[in-house]
């Protein structure tokens, strides 16, 4: 039984992150919405997020943010090869490193 409820959560959640991607443009507040179901449906059955759906997320105000749109991108000069994201809700900036 515990498992059946957990795919259909995994599913809902998949499927709630979709549509947020695609309403980021035209509707803000309906995607800030669906993702912010999608990430308690996770909390709520203790699944774990896939790292696509996770990075998705500010990790200061953990609002939603898609690039370009709610977001800012932009490549590092450095040795180090990193993507700099800048959150517009916050403007707290964060790192992910590229592998080479």
């Amino acid at each position: 039984m515990k498992n059946s409820k957990k795919e259909i959560a995994t599913q809902r959640i998949l499927i709630l992150f979709d549509n947020a991607v695609s309403n980021a443009r035209n509707n803000p507040k309906l995607a800030q919405r669906q993702a912010q179901i999608a990430r308690k449906i996770s909390m709520r059955f203790k699944i774990k997020m896939p790292w696509q759906i996770r990075t998705s997320f500010c990790k200061k105000c953990k609002k939603f943010i898609v690039p370009s749109v709610s977001s800012k991108v932009r490549i590092g000069r450095s040795n180090v090869k990193s993507i700099r994201i800048t959150c517009n809700f916050c403007n707290h900036t964060y790192r992910k490193l590229i592998a080479q």
